[in-house]
């Protein structure tokens, strides 16, 4: 099997013919195939990916051809849903949608087609822009994807859950999910998005998901990442906001070898707010990249941006968030901040906060800080009979929890704090 920069290469003829119903995206996919052979993978040398080492994923020979969704029952996915939550769950395998798995849908405020229709068409790659390597390649293999159409006026009541399985059985698969979310004016929905790993083999999840927030609309979209300690994972977000929107996000990641989360929030209207958290407990080897860009593109807009990672082992961490304030964006505020606790000598986090303001009547701030868990706190808790173990995890749940609530979700905030506590290797019940 060959490496994944080889597969493009060759597959370009089979891709055009396994498409052929495909008529709206394959020149899409002909075009992301010729855009990725050009640029090739990005490398240390380009400054937005320069502490990332993507050898690994570089090197791995993957299979793009996904197994059928048949492979898999309702009991085997019960245990990755939320438990206690009010979902409407659709389930994704390698990328490709599986409809026997997932709810039967009857609530009518909004309409799930393929991400392939004529419809979608007017969406699809609108935000997403094939000159990114990843998007070229999600582009080019995805499987389809869905559309979730919120209907104007209209409230979600249940939770969407998008649940992604990676299902490598037996060798490295990698998987293009592709979905689009249109909340249209004065609509509201919350969506859960988790990432799974079925097996202890290599594998590559590379997402792409665009939002499209209309006027007044809310939505809140909740990312749990939890894969094995082999998979590699590149996730896209983009959000077009339109006026009096707000848009929500908040990512934790707990698990996988790699993940690199990509944020592209654009403020287009006058009056949008966005709130963007994230959430990473890192240890052995993992590496976790957050970049975010929030683009405030109109007048009286604020965003709001809280990242923390919590870093054992030779765990690495790396955030580069970028506000950027144009020329007509008078009133904006916006806020970010980057806060890092090193749990031991040889982990390692990268922060670089960015600020590019081209207005003069805005209030914005940035800032970084990193360092270890505080000795007095440890000692407080140690004095008073409070093991070692028990007490860093009290330390650091104190330090993470604020991200943790930011979520609106009850049930997928108490499903985090257990895996939290997991992560932290104690018996302690964290609660909200």
């Amino acid at each position: 099997m060959n490496t994944l920069t080889e597969t493009i290469s060759e597959t370009e003829q089979q891709i055009s013919f396994e498409n052929i119903a495909s008529e709206k995206l394959t020149p899409e996919r002909k075009l992301a195939i010729d855009t990725f052979n050009k640029s090739g993978f990005p490398s240390l040398k380009d400054e937005e990916w320069k502490y990332l080492d993507l050898s690994v994923l570089k090197n791995t020979p993957f299979n793009h051809q996904a197994p059928a969704c048949t492979k898999l029952t309702l009991s085997d996915i019960e245990k990755y849903k939320v438990a206690g939550a009010d979902a409407i769950t659709l389930v994704f395998i390698n990328g490709v949608y599986c409809p026997e798995l997932s709810s039967q849908q009857r609530d009518n405020t909004f309409s799930i087609e393929s991400a392939e229709s004529e419809h979608a068409a007017h969406w699809f790659g609108k935000l997403a822009k094939t000159d990114e390597p990843f998007i070229a390649l999600n582009t080019a293999f995805h499987h389809g994807g869905l559309l979730i159409h919120i209907k104007a006026g209209q409230e979600v009541k249940q939770t969407i859950h998008l649940l992604h399985f990676n299902d490598s059985r037996q060798e490295a698969v990698a998987a293009h999910p592709r979905n689009l979310v249109v909340a249209e004016k004065n609509s509201k929905v919350q969506l859960i998005a988790t990432y799974h790993s079925l097996n202890n083999f290599t594998s590559l999840t590379n997402s792409v998901t665009e939002f499209f927030v209309g006027e007044n609309a809310f939505v809140e979209y909740d990312v749990k990442q939890d894969e094995n300690e082999k998979a590699l994972q590149i996730n896209y977000v983009y959000a077009q906001q339109k006026r009096d929107s707000v848009f929500d996000i908040s990512t934790v990641t707990i698990g996988g070898k790699m993940v690199r989360n990509n944020l592209n929030i654009a403020l287009t209207e006058t009056g949008g707010t966005a709130h963007l958290n994230g959430l990473t407990v890192g240890g052995k080897n993992q590496t976790v990249d957050n970049h975010t860009l929030v683009d405030h593109a109109s007048p009286h807009c604020e965003s709001f941006q809280l990242y923390k990672n919590i870093l054992d082992d030779n765990a690495h961490g790396i955030f580069n968030g970028k506000i950027f304030v144009r020329q007509d964006a008078q009133k904006t505020n916006a806020f970010q901040s980057s806060k890092n606790v090193l749990l031991s000598d040889v982990a390692v986090m990268n922060a670089k906060p960015q600020l590019e303001i081209y207005a003069d009547d805005v209030k914005c701030s940035h800032g970084a800080t990193t360092g270890q868990l505080d000795e007095e706190a440890l000692f407080y808790f140690r004095s008073r009979g409070i093991g070692k173990k028990d007490a860093l995890a009290l330390l650091n749940y104190a330090f993470a929890g604020d991200v943790i609530e930011k979520i609106n979700n009850d049930a997928l905030k108490a499903d985090l704090l257990k895996l939290l506590a997991q992560k932290l290797n104690t018996e302690i019940e964290f609660e909200g």
